[in-house]
């Protein structure tokens, strides 16, 4: 329901400042929206990929589930239902600020239609897992030490910002941007690290608690050292400091993927749901629906990019008719979605997952 107020938020925000867009669609506010396209685009398809693609039947742990409508099917569909309301109203306004000409209003919906996509898409496949689980026949899953996928999440978030540091033009790297870009990657480790530090309290072989530790403290380093080297950049921006950003991201990003990796071996992660063939349906159902509006949401988003980077006026109208059929396929994907979760079925022949690949 939080999203969906914000969404609501966003909307009626959006309206008042109509200053955004006074100067024209200037080369700053595409570059922005370029930007904004690619981080949004990469973190729907990571969701995507590791929760409606995945065969991995486990309930979802994420910040976007409230106490309540994690235990309960009947309250994670209503979740997703209001979610998929407030996306609604995003891709209106993406289209209304677009046609405006509010183009630095347009990526910032952009990024609030992306944290909706990925609250609903965490809200549906916990749903899912509810359905399957309490069908006649299927087991639920069993808890781990740590969880795959916010491990994933907090592993994405560290890939994306080195990432950044090293593609990105320096003259793009200003104060706003390394300020968010630390935010991000302070919000990865510190999502790694609690995930670690209470894997380690709870496990019972010595080995296991020191390594948990130990990689820790390798990555906390390789994080300290990094994080002096934006401080530099942001200080004194050029070619020099941002080598050494990217000098020192490398060793950040190994201790990562060994941390990551020796965390998710299968000792820690629990036992997968056992889910009989009615819970498989229900769980293709929604899942199906789910990626229907990931796609949709992701062409849109595509579409977006496209317009940002070409200005040739001759091609406008067919931007905005993709424009517009992305989100009528949006609008379509939120109702079959819907409809999924009501009555537990598909409301029409889904086909494979894999058919509604997002890459």
């Amino acid at each position: 329901m939080a999203n969906s107020g914000s969404a609501k938020s966003t909307s009626s925000g959006g309206g008042s400042g109509s200053g955004g867009g006074s100067g024209g669609f200037n080369s700053q506010q595409r570059r922005r929206l370029v930007f904004m396209c690619d981080m949004c685009k990469s973190k729907m398809q990571l969701v995507a990929d590791l929760l409606l693609l995945s065969s991995d039947n486990r309930p979802v742990h994420s910040d976007s589930l409230s106490a309540a409508s994690g235990q309960s099917f009947d309250k994670s569909r209503d979740a997703v239902i209001a979610r998929t309301k407030g996306l609604s109203i995003l891709t209106h306004d993406v289209q209304s600020q677009l046609n405006m000409g509010r183009y630095a209003e347009v990526g910032d919906s952009l990024g609030e239609m992306c944290e909706l996509v990925v609250a609903l898409v965490e809200s549906s496949a916990h749903a899912a897992y509810l359905a399957a689980a309490e069908a006649p026949g299927s087991q639920a899953a069993v808890a781990g030490l740590v969880d795959r996928y916010r491990l994933s999440r907090a592993r994405h978030e560290v890939e994306q910002s080195c990432g950044l540091l090293r593609t990105a033009p320096v003259s793009e790297l200003n104060p706003p941007l390394l300020l968010e870009l630390s935010r991000s990657l302070s919000r990865g480790l510190r999502g790694l690290t609690d995930a670690c530090v209470l894997a380690a309290d709870s496990s019972r072989d010595r080995f296991a608690r020191e390594q948990f530790k130990l990689s820790v403290k390798c990555m906390s380093s390789s994080a300290t050292a990094l994080l002096a080297c934006v401080r530099e950049l942001k200080a004194r921006p050029c070619e020099a400091a941002r080598a050494r950003c990217v000098l020192f991201g490398g060793p950040l990003l190994q201790a990562v993927h060994a941390l990551v990796g020796f965390a998710t071996e299968p000792q820690f992660l629990g036992e997968a749901a056992s889910v009989s063939a009615e819970g498989r349906a229900v769980q293709t159902a929604v899942l199906g629906g789910a990626m229907s509006v990931v796609s949709a949401c992701v062409l849109l988003t595509q579409c977006l990019r496209d317009i940002a980077l070409h200005t040739d006026s001759s091609k406008v109208p067919d931007y905005r008719q993709r424009l517009h059929n992305s989100a009528l396929a949006v609008s379509d994907g939120c109702n079959l979605l819907s409809q999924a979760l009501r009555d537990r079925t598909s409301p029409r022949t889904l086909p494979p997952l894999n058919c509604h690949a997002v890459n």
